[in-house]
């Protein structure tokens, strides 16, 4: 850690210095100490990156200097690309340059390169740029269908976004013309020679859902199949808990504790219990599953369990981080057997202050799988479940009280509550969904959510207040640009936000608030989340702004998520005594970037694959109108969302009645000659062209004028936004909520719901 950062500010000493071209003999003078390798290390790193470059007359300086910019290169489904310049945290975004056809410098959609900014502007004003260097590639592998033209063969990306790659015939593997494949590249092109590539994996028919959800899995690195060294480590532990080799535990299993999870949950990771003290105080236990017992560091299990980060779900799948006999086996919290658990014992008043917390491994019995839906019934006065649970309806009802006065003091003290509706995806039996509704979150919702809450940040102010080495849940505040954006869609409501005072939670709360009981509100709350950072995981606490939390990390599921098993690990070394070594850092550092990388492929899978399925429902509405609201504006046209959720696009030029152009400023849609506005809550009354069970595509036209429900669609793919769809879960679990899954459900029903 502390070579990191000497280097660290090595580099940025010498960005400061070469603000000025300089000799390496200037820059030795100003850096007397830094010592002759070190700082050629540090050039190395500054020039390969793109933030500084050597002329010809082997001088230095930052590239800005020589009227060149580092960025991400973002390519088109046409000849020209953009591409989005690095720039200082805190400054505001620059905007993006414009790279003319031919000018990408073999560069391919993703990539980082450098780029001579020139000061010639495009026809929308912004400046176009050519690409001098590619600085580092962003992927190896690509996904699309395998072709033949006479005897040559090759693969024509998924995305038009970058080129069609060759492959030799005796590259093909198993693979058949007509396929979608993997293909990984070995040469990425040039003047004389065409993209080369191999293929890797066979995804099935190109075409097909199944296949599409397949190129979605591979593209974001999630493989449903375990090697079998850690398939074989799996099956070796045994299913029933071994008290002589659990060690020494605190024995809880007369304890009346139990868990709450959805109603198809396989897995359960997390269990609860109330008790009322002598002092009138209440011990609020929350028992996670001790996967740390059979997870251990260094072994296969855990070498997977790493490199996957998390499990995915998508609709009636689940793509696990450790295999079915641990996660839905010997670790999950199944009621009526013996379990490990590791437990955190805070002693909490009516009010919910916290006074003290204890944590410690344990070993219990759950005495009641209980459902999200059955506690919501029994705490709403269901007599039948009262009576059928009547060893836990008081316990239930006094953790409802809690909860309430938990949520209140947090609610108190800042934290934002972001409780956006997040679509649910029905399936049937057969995987085809049936149903897209908006999940409900009752009382034992929040309950659970309280609880855990209460856990992590216990551990984390455990851990960060010794100075302990662990994986902390990190939330940075806002930008003050994007929240500028926010402050000026919030004004016509009445609102008056400050994006200078970031930290003022209490501003956007009286949104909030002001939002929950005005329909015509409702997408302010959506677009503050759009606004905030993305939490992340960090070897260093700083603290969680959503939350308003000074002390987070997740400690509560470490069945599904890779950074509670490093909490648990680090913590039960700390209860021990045990002395923390650099090696422990170090590891915390790679799991807490490990981690992050993993949630948002985590994240893009769900997106990219909830997208397939809702296109595969709205298929049987083509033809017909709905109500919908305007979700987005970009200058190729309006995103519009129905009332459960569903997305799609009117394309700019279906908009009739006037010629409509973009105002990026106000991020809305204007006619030149009646001034009629499209923007973010905009009601429309719109009609279904067509949807994609293989793109994901959707797309409407306004009802008083749509296309022929067969015409041919060729718009923009809704990647060449940077927009995650209304409420999905991947926005959500930015915040770091505990998502939980639905009971898959029957019937076919239209995409109707009641407006809140």
């Amino acid at each position: 850690m502390k070579n990191k950062e000497a280097d660290t500010e090595l580099e940025s000493r010498l960005l400061e210095i070469l603000v000025h071209p300089c000799r390496i003999e200037d820059i030795r003078r100003e850096l007397p100490n830094a010592g002759k390798n070190n700082l050629k290390n540090a050039l190395d790193v500054l020039i390969a990156d793109g933030r500084v470059m050597k002329n010809k007359k082997n001088r230095f300086a930052v590239s800005a200097h020589y009227g060149c910019a580092a960025g991400t290169y973002l390519a088109t489904e046409r000849a020209f690309a953009f591409v989005a310049p690095d720039y200082p945290e805190g400054e505001a975004k620059p905007d993006d340059l414009f790279i003319p056809p031919n000018a990408s410098g073999g560069a391919w959609h993703g990539d980082r390169v450098l780029v001579k900014v020139s000061e010639r502007k495009n026809n929308r004003g912004r400046k176009e740029a050519t690409v001098i260097r590619v600085l580092g590639r962003a992927g190896k592998e690509l996904t699309g269908e395998l072709v033949q033209r006479g005897k040559a063969f090759f693969v024509q990306p998924t995305s038009k976004k970058y080129p069609e790659i060759a492959v030799d015939k005796h590259d093909l593997g198993e693979a058949a013309v007509g396929d979608c494949v993997a293909v990984s590249i070995s040469h990425y092109g040039d003047e004389q020679f065409m993209p080369q590539g191999v293929v890797r994996a066979d995804l099935g028919e190109s075409g097909t859902m199944e296949a599409a959800i397949a190129a979605v899995l591979h593209e974001n690195g999630v493989y449903d199949v375990f090697p079998n060294e850690v398939l074989e480590q799996a099956l070796a532990i045994p299913q029933e808990v071994d008290m002589g080799t659990a060690g020494k535990r605190l024995d809880l299993r007369d304890k009346l504790i139990f868990t709450i999870d959805g109603d198809d949950a396989k897995d359960f990771d997390d269990a609860v219990s109330l008790e009322k003290l002598e002092n009138g105080h209440y011990l609020l236990g929350v028992h996670i599953a001790d996967v740390s017992h059979y997870v251990t560091p260094d072994s296969p299990l855990d070498a997977e369990a790493f490199r996957r980060g998390t499990s995915v779900y998508f609709p009636g799948h689940v793509v696990p981080m450790l295999p079915f006999a641990l996660s839905n086996g010997i670790c999950s919290l199944n009621p009526k057997v013996d379990r490990l658990a590791f437990s955190a014992l805070m002693e909490v008043d009516k009010d919910g202050r916290r006074y003290g917390a204890k944590f410690a491994k344990s070993v219990i019995c759950s005495k009641a799988r209980m459902t999200y839906n059955k506690v919501n019934k029994i705490l709403a006065g269901d007599k039948g479940l009262r009576e059928e649970y009547a060893f836990l309806v008081e316990t239930a009802e006094t953790m409802n009280n809690l909860a309430h006065a938990l949520y209140k003091r947090r609610i108190e003290r800042g934290a934002l509550e972001l409780d956006i509706p997040e679509a649910e995806i029905r399936v049937d039996e057969n995987g085809k969904p049936v149903e897209i509704r908006f999940r409900e979150r009752g009382e034992s919702e929040k309950l659970i959510e309280e609880f855990m809450l209460q856990a992590n940040e216990a551990v984390a102010e455990y851990m960060c207040k010794r100075e302990l080495p662990t994986v902390y849940r990190v939330h940075e505040n806002p930008d003050p640009d994007k929240l500028r954006v926010f402050a000026s869609f919030a004004r016509p409501f009445g609102y008056r936000i400050d994006p200078s005072k970031p930290e003022d939670t209490a501003q956007f709360q009286t949104v909030l608030r002001g939002a929950k009981n005005d329909p015509k509100q409702r997408v302010l709350p959506t677009l503050l989340l759009r606004s905030l950072a993305r939490a992340r995981y960090a070897d260093e606490c700083i603290g969680h702004y959503g939350l308003k939390a000074k002390f987070y990390l997740h400690f509560t599921s470490p069945i599904r998520r890779y950074p509670d098993l490093v909490a648990h690990r680090m913590l039960q070394k700390a209860l021990l005594g045990e002395e923390f070594t650099a090696a422990d850092e170090t590891m915390c550092e790679e799991a807490a970037d490990q981690s992050t990388n993993r949630e948002q492929a985590a994240d893009n899978c769900e997106r990219d694959i909830d997208k397939l399925y809702i296109a595969s429902y709205m298929q049987q509405f083509i033809g017909e109108e709905f109500d919908a609201e305007v979700s987005g504006v970009q200058s190729f046209g309006v995103f519009v969302a129905l009332e459960n959720g569903c997305e799609g696009l009117i394309r700019a030029e279906l908009m009739t009645g006037d010629f409509y152009q973009y105002d990026e400023e106000h991020m809305a849609m204007v006619g030149r000659h009646t001034g009629k506005r499209f923007t973010i809550g905009t009601p429309m009354r719109v009609k279904l062209l067509a949807a994609s069970d293989t793109t994901g595509q959707i797309d409407f036209a306004p009802a008083d004028g749509s296309l022929p429900v067969s015409e041919k669609l060729d718009r923009p793919r809704r990647e060449d936004t940077d927009r995650a769809p209304r409420g999905n879960r991947a926005e959500r679990r930015r915040h770091s909520g505990k998502g939980r899954g639905g009971k898959p459900g029957k019937g076919k029903k239209p995409p109707t719901r009641k407006r809140r």
